[in-house]
């Protein structure tokens, strides 16, 4: 296909991206809101949502779970609301030829998860091809589109360790080695929000009058908490679904939630130290991962008394000591009212997409799925910009507004193009451990 015949930027209109507008202004707002950081935020939504969606699906067909046409569905339909993103950037064609290209990777995904189950060697090669055009046109679609700045070569080498990481983590479990399983979802994760972060320089660097620079230390912050608080929605989702099958993989769902947990604990650490970290931790485990458990166990033992004790401890106590926590912790930069308000909307998403699902209703389920992973990024929003304002000495952008249009933040010749998403990638994911705090006295 002719990409620099589709690929017309149509920047002079209004972007679907909230907060998009023009570059101009960038110093007028907050550091974790501006066009940039924006703009990389809805991409990492969306991107890392596809991920999750991928694996779940493909796990649920291998299962032969009754919700794996919903989940499907749900996986649809968010390359769907990628499209007027892209379009927004690049026109109507653009977006269109996006989503074209973005279809072959759920398709080939779909069909070699169902290859793997009938033991069918030859569907399995063809969705292996499937899924390599999706790689190669994605690869040609960025690269052209971003006019170089994300270079062909490297995208697609990224998108190709992308999909390794769906294939790698599925084969896995499929083989019942569910510790490396889980372990190659939470690193696949990890990569995926380096796409975001490519791709928002990229196009920050193609159009400098309309995004202000993505990667800077407070976006980059923002993408940590992001980051995590989405991981965490998805694993709650894999978890108790597992639990509540009896499904033999459920301790590693487990595991792989204690890994997110002390994520999130280390980088609360980083910023409020050991001590209000642990009084974190204390509180998410004992009120929360503890509770979605028996939660599960509940639903599946259809003891409905308990239902309802573990869901109120959920969105009343639990929303309610953890929005008190973060206020505290924020010195009122999160307002009680509205942060326990945002809590109670995480626990009560996490609790109906569950419900829905243990009582057959998987559309719904889906539904409910798909507006919980999006609170998810509203929490990241506004507890990483009270961070950031409370210690703003810990965020100060010292490199340089733009990069070198390499695509790759090196020389033009550089040609290990790895280099573009896995840099990106580890920057995520030392933000947290390389922001630094010292307690205020009156904080002692």
């Amino acid at each position: 296909m002719n990409w620099k015949k589709v690929m017309a930027p149509v920047l002079g209109a209004a972007l679907l991206v909230p907060g998009m507008g023009t570059a101009a202004f960038a110093d007028e707002l907050p550091p974790t809101e501006t066009t940039g950081v924006e703009l990389r935020a809805t991409l990492d939504s969306l991107l890392s949502e596809h991920y999750a969606l991928a694996v779940d699906s493909m796990m649920k067909i291998y299962d032969e779970d009754e919700a794996a046409e919903a989940a499907m569905a749900a996986l649809d339909a968010n390359t769907a609301d990628m499209e007027p993103v892209i379009a927004s950037v690049y026109g109507e064609e653009g977006g269109a030829a996006f989503v074209e290209i973005f279809d072959k990777h759920n398709t080939g995904t779909d069909d070699y998860a169902a290859a793997v189950k009938a033991g069918d060697e030859e569907m399995q090669e063809e969705a292996l091809d499937e899924i390599q055009s999706f790689v190669d046109d994605m690869g040609a679609f960025l690269g052209t589109a971003t006019e170089g700045n994300l270079p062909e070569d490297g995208a697609t080498e990224a998108l190709r360790q992308h999909e390794d990481f769906v294939q790698n983590t599925f084969d896995l479990y499929a083989a019942g080695d569910f510790e490396a399983a889980y372990t190659s979802y939470l690193e696949g994760f990890t990569q995926i929000f380096g796409a975001g972060s490519a791709i928002s320089g990229a196009i920050a660097t193609q159009f400098p009058d309309q995004f202000s620079d993505p990667n800077t230390p407070a976006g980059d912050f923002r993408s940590t908490v992001n980051r995590i608080a989405a991981e965490h929605f998805a694993l709650a989702q894999l978890s108790m679904t597992k639990g509540y099958n009896g499904s033999d993989d459920f301790d590693f769902a487990d595991w792989a939630q204690d890994q997110n947990t002390e994520e999130f604990r280390a980088a609360l650490a980083s910023v409020y130290g050991e001590e209000a970290s642990n009084q974190f931790a204390e509180l998410w485990n004992n009120e929360h991962i503890s509770v979605q458990g028996d939660l599960a166990t509940a639903a599946a033992a259809d003891d409905q008394a308990a239902v309802e004790e573990a869901t109120s401890t959920l969105t009343s106590t639990f929303a309610t000591d953890l929005g008190t926590f973060l206020n505290s912790a924020t010195e009122d930069r999160m307002p009680l009212d509205e942060t326990i308000a945002g809590v109670q909307a995480h626990e009560t998403s996490v609790v109906d997409t569950f419900q829905q699902y243990a009582a057959g209703d998987y559309t719904a389920s889906y539904e409910s799925y798909r507006t919980g992973y999006a609170i998810m990024f509203d929490i990241g929003k506004g507890l990483s910009g009270a961070v950031v304002d409370q210690f703003p000495e810990n965020f100060e952008n010292t490199a340089p507004e733009k990069m070198p249009a390499t695509g790759l933040g090196g020389t033009a010749g550089q040609t290990n193009t790895m280099v573009l998403w896995i840099t990106l990638s580890l920057m995520i994911l030392l933000a947290a451990g390389t922001i630094t705090y010292r307690q205020s006295k009156n904080q002692q």
